[in-house]
């Protein structure tokens, strides 16, 4: 495909093409105010995908990368094939671990970047080989004590409650679970994983609107998804909803889903939104209608609440590595930064007040001057004990000052603000008594794209956050395991080879729980 007149180069990144897989470079250029990537293999046809469909705030990630990043290289570096196996590796260690513990799902979803579905073969992991996969966490340079466990549906593990409990009682500090809910219907079981040590569920949740679930789950699931919700909220657990969104099927969708989320405040503390990449058993959009972006995210959840504006707004995920960096400097320690590409996931952050009436925080606080202001903390070590008094009263002054206080709502102060950072940092004091004392009530809404083949660019991968962990303890990139190189089908062949259900293993008709039966446990 060759490039038009009104094509303007952005950037040139190492990909693979999306035919063959091989090392190609591709294009990042902009036309008409939006962005697009282009191949550039020399055995295929180029082909173009819409990336983002704001140069603007393109533009503006871009330079969020370069104070994250500033040693970045410039230029792209086509790979090669002994280059991290052509592109399946990260240079970052993971701020969130993934493990698979079961490919079996009680769900026929039409749309599934996991292709898992009832029939075929199936693994459920034996808890020896989760307990050593978990372990190989803990042992590495900088220990990832965050982990999520997934699939298929990880509920239809069989014991997935004592699977919890090892996670647990080796210490991992922030446990989660991404679940379509179809267990937690009922509230024993809720309850059960809560005593087990499940702090979060990472919720599957496309809209408040059935015909939404019709066409994305082939089922009606709204009540299921309440019921769900519900039961969480007669335990201490809370609840991230998950939205996949896709063009034409349930954009309108996401300033109710927010509403339902303020509804629900006390235990749901965000909402991850996911636009649907090009891979498993997902169609991102047909030839009439553009793919959903995080541009499009941003633009259309202020244009459907009226509470943000765009761009201003929106920041990057990564902006929060500079309070990692901190708080490093000043303890002399290390600890794992959220120092992902600042395009692959932007989001914003809500107060909600004692009536759930929400305020986005960049509306009153200088989120912009806070980061950087953060990127010039320094540490104590090498003072007297007036000196780090005097300089940590100069620096809380710095960073007071980002405050307005004649918009900020009442009652909320600066000290509470830092006090909340506690409960980002360490997961299990944000569900601690009397916290909202010391923090606040709070909803995040973030926007992460996972890439596709045709989106793919090894830098973006190379600072990866969210990794897989495979049985052999080898780290994966998400984006690696599921579009690109996809490792995921080699990966579940050895669990399937070797899984702790012999009897069901290879046989295409065995029993996979029903919705009815789950709801009944």
């Amino acid at each position: 495909m060759k490039a038009q007149l009104r094509d303007t180069v952005i950037d040139t990144v190492s990909s693979l093409c999306p035919e063959c897989g091989k090392p190609a470079a591709s294009e990042i250029f902009d036309r008409d105010g939006k962005v697009y990537q282009r191949s550039q293999c020399s055995c295929h046809e180029s082909t173009e995908a819409l990336i983002f469909s704001d140069t603007a705030l393109y533009r503006k990630l871009d330079d969020w990368n370069k104070l994250i990043f500033p040693d970045a290289q410039p230029s792209a570096v086509l790979p090669s094939e002994a280059c991290c196996e052509a592109g399946t590796g990260s240079d970052n260690e993971p701020c969130l671990a993934v493990i698979d513990i079961t490919n079996r799902c009680n769900f026929r979803c039409p749309v599934c970047f996991a292709e898992a579905n009832g029939a075929g073969n199936h693994y459920v992991l034996d808890t020896a080989v989760v307990t050593r996969m978990l372990q190989s966490l803990l042992d590495r340079p900088v220990p990832c004590r965050h982990i999520q466990f997934s699939g298929g549906e990880p509920t239809l593990h069989p014991e997935f409650p004592k699977i919890l409990r090892i996670a647990r009682d080796l210490g991992f500090t922030h446990i989660q679970v991404a679940t379509n809910g179809s267990r937690f219907v009922n509230p024993d079981y809720a309850r059960l994983c809560e005593d087990s040590g499940l702090h979060t569920l990472y919720l599957q949740f496309d809209g408040v609107d059935d015909e939404v679930y019709l066409k994305m789950r082939g089922q009606r699931l709204l009540d299921k998804k309440i019921a769900a919700v519900n039961s969480i909220e007669k335990t201490n657990m809370r609840l991230v909803l998950v939205p996949t969104i896709i063009s034409g099927v349930n954009v309108d969708q996401l300033g109710p889903i927010f509403q339902f989320a303020l509804e629900h405040s006390s235990h749901v503390t965000g909402i991850s939104v996911q636009p649907a990449a090009h891979v498993g058993r997902i169609e991102v959009a047909n030839g009439s209608t553009e793919p959903f972006n995080l541009a499009t995210m941003a633009r259309e959840f202020g244009q459907q609440t009226g509470l943000t504006r765009f761009p201003d707004d929106w920041f990057p995920l990564n902006s929060i590595s500079l309070i990692s960096r901190a708080l490093d400097r000043v303890r002399s320690e290390a600890s794992i930064s959220p120092s992902s590409d600042a395009h692959c996931s932007i989001g914003t952050f809500f107060y909600i007040d004692d009536h759930n009436k929400p305020f986005c925080l960049s509306s009153f606080f200088d989120l912009d001057r806070f980061f950087r202001s953060m990127a010039g903390v320094t540490p104590y070590a090498d003072q007297g004990f007036i000196e780090r008094k005097i300089s940590r009263i100069r620096q809380f002054g710095q960073l007071s000052q980002c405050l307005d206080r004649r918009k900020a709502p009442p009652g909320l102060t600066f000290q509470r603000l830092l006090g909340s950072m506690d409960a980002w940092e360490d997961k299990t004091e944000g569900r601690s008594a009397g916290w909202t004392r010391r923090g606040f009530n709070g909803i995040w809404v973030a926007g992460m794209h996972f890439m596709d083949s045709r989106s793919y660019n090894l830098r973006r991968l190379r600072r990866c956050i969210i990794q897989y962990v495979a049985t052999d303890g080898q780290l994966i990139p998400f984006c690696s395991y599921n579009a690109g190189a996809r490792l995921r089908g080699a990966e579940e062949l050895a669990r399937i080879e070797n899984s702790a259900l012999d009897g069901c293993a290879h046989d295409d008709h065995a029993p996979v729980a029903s919705e009815q039966s789950m709801q009944a446990d």
